[in-house]
């Protein structure tokens, strides 16, 4: 795709709002801003719009002013000054040709929460989700949720959801203050994200949601970021419906949705876009959206890319550092949940092994869920323990919380007579198990051998593994099946990552 290709399809994107008449060129604001919004603390606010070419247009936000012009092709930004938080509802006024007046404007934090159907997933239909919708109510917390048209379940898309693909208008939606109403469709994990925090920091926090439902990470990147990876660039291969890089159901399910679209694309032609064509949401769904301030991400997704973790392996650290590029606030925090527990055909071990190894890019965190998935639904209902536990990290990565937000993390190992002693991080001062009681699940391998199960116990802040015979452990895992029976926890009952670790 050529760079005025993408140009105009961000602009068809852009969902914008105006005050005035349709057929003058007033200013206008993408759909970011609305009316009950939250902007980011502590940080420059980055607003931006359009208007007429070489148009004054001035910004304020309660007594802070800033003036600007539009440039030749009407585009226009300005930086208002850092704001401390605050629950005192404040006016945005952009005045041009017109005037936008943005109302019920509350200072906080501001978290994007993105990813496919866990994050997607309602309230309403989470465990204890309709009590919580009966005591949602809270003005401090604002919800942005960007629904998109249509969803991708299983059926052939009617013309005009297949017209809202083709036009690039994928994702609608506005702010509101949380109430039932509010809450009932909104992420749960997102939701119950949100609430910890305002009980903890006491600030109004904003939540922009974006989630859709069986997206693979490379839709969430953009295209010419994976056309510049000499490894991911295949992904952009013209007929991507016959890509085998890209996840079965993913093809599948856009040629049910699209039941003409492999034929298209054999063509050459493009009439529609489908959600799960690499690059898409990140037209659809960020690049909009950037470079509202924000405090940081939280991610729920994986499902649809488990059939390769070696791709995973690239594709997650390119879409963290391709976000962070796009809105150049440096290195916000990005907050992910590892993929639990399910009764699973595909290699679902390997891939929670490629989010361990993303946990350890900089000021990321990840909250593992290995004891809280459901074996038998890859939805699994309990949305208020990953909330919980993204708040954990929240605090700690993006507010420096001196409190325990990981489960165990493997550190070393020390061989003694015919045992191997791990020691891990994050233990407190005793390790302890969750599930069944017999701490179970670990393996070591020799050289040249194959991983064998060895009995395992846990001695205050170490796992004691009784090696078999004259065995010299050449690597370690723990957890290497995708529905564990036993889990290793903290003190605080967080669990430790499935893993795998060669020795030296």
């Amino acid at each position: 795709m050529t760079k005025r290709m993408v140009a105009f399809l961000l602009a068809a994107l852009c969902t914008f709002h105006s005050g005035g008449n349709p057929g003058r060129a007033e200013v206008t604001l993408p759909l970011v801003f609305a009316n009950h919004m939250v902007l980011q603390r502590d940080q420059p606010i980055p607003i931006w719009g359009k208007a007429e070419p070489g148009e004054k247009i001035t910004v304020s936000l309660g007594k802070d002013q800033i003036s600007t012009v539009a440039d030749p092709e009407g585009r226009w930004s300005v930086r208002l000054p850092a704001r401390p938080g605050s629950q005192r509802p404040v006016d945005l006024a952009i005045r041009g040709l017109n005037t936008i007046t943005v109302s019920d404007v509350l200072v906080g934090d501001v978290w994007l929460c993105s990813g496919q159907s866990n994050m997607h997933w309602p309230l309403r239909l989470a465990t204890g989700g309709e009590a919580e919708i009966s005591q949602a109510a809270d003005p401090g917390l604002r919800l942005l949720n960007l629904v998109g048209k249509p969803q991708t379940q299983g059926r052939q898309f009617d013309g005009a959801e297949l017209d809202c693909c083709r036009s690039g208008k994928y994702l609608t939606g506005g702010w509101a203050a949380c109430s039932p109403e509010s809450a009932r469709d909104f992420s749960a994990v997102g939701y119950f994200f949100g609430r910890a925090m305002r009980e903890d920091l006491r600030v109004p926090i904003g939540l922009i949601h974006n989630a859709v439902g069986g997206t693979p990470t490379e839709s969430w990147i953009d295209r010419e970021a994976l056309a510049a990876d000499p490894v991911l660039k295949g992904l952009l291969n013209a007929n991507w419906l016959e890509n085998p890089s890209i996840h079965p159901f993913c093809r599948s399910r856009a040629i049910t949705n699209m039941p003409g679209l492999k034929e298209e694309l054999g063509r050459g032609t493009r009439r529609y876009h489908h959600p799960y064509e690499p690059g898409f949401m990140h037209a659809a769904g960020i690049a909009p959206l950037a470079p509202f301030a924000l405090r940081g991400v939280l991610w729920y997704q994986g499902e649809s890319n488990t059939h390769s973790a070696q791709l995973h392996d690239r594709l997650f650290p390119l879409l963290v550092k391709g976000w962070r590029d796009l809105w150049g606030q440096g290195d916000f925090p990005f907050l992910f949940v590892q993929l639990p527990n399910l009764n699973s055909a595909e290699d679902w071990p390997a891939f929670r092994q490629s989010q361990l190894k993303a946990s350890r890019l900089g000021r990321t965190g990840m909250a593992v869920t290995i004891d809280i998935g459901d074996p038998n639904d890859v939805h699994p209902r309990d949305k208020r323990e990953v909330g919980r536990r993204l708040s954990l990290l929240a605090r700690t990565i993006a507010h420096g919380a001196a409190i325990e937000s990981s489960g165990p993390v493997f550190q070393s190992s020390k061989r003694m007579g015919g045992e191997l002693h791990l020691s891990f991080t994050h233990s407190g001062d005793r390790l302890g198990v969750k599930g069944d009681p017999k701490l179970s699940g670990f393996e070591v391998r020799g050289t040249g051998g194959d991983f064998i199960p060895v009995p395992a116990r846990v001695h205050q802040r170490e796992v004691v593994l009784t090696l078999p015979g004259q065995t010299a452990p050449k690597a370690i895992r723990w957890a290497h099946t995708p529905n564990p029976p036993s889990h290793l926890v903290n003190p605080e009952g967080l669990p430790a990552s499935p893993f795998e670790v060669e020795l030296d």
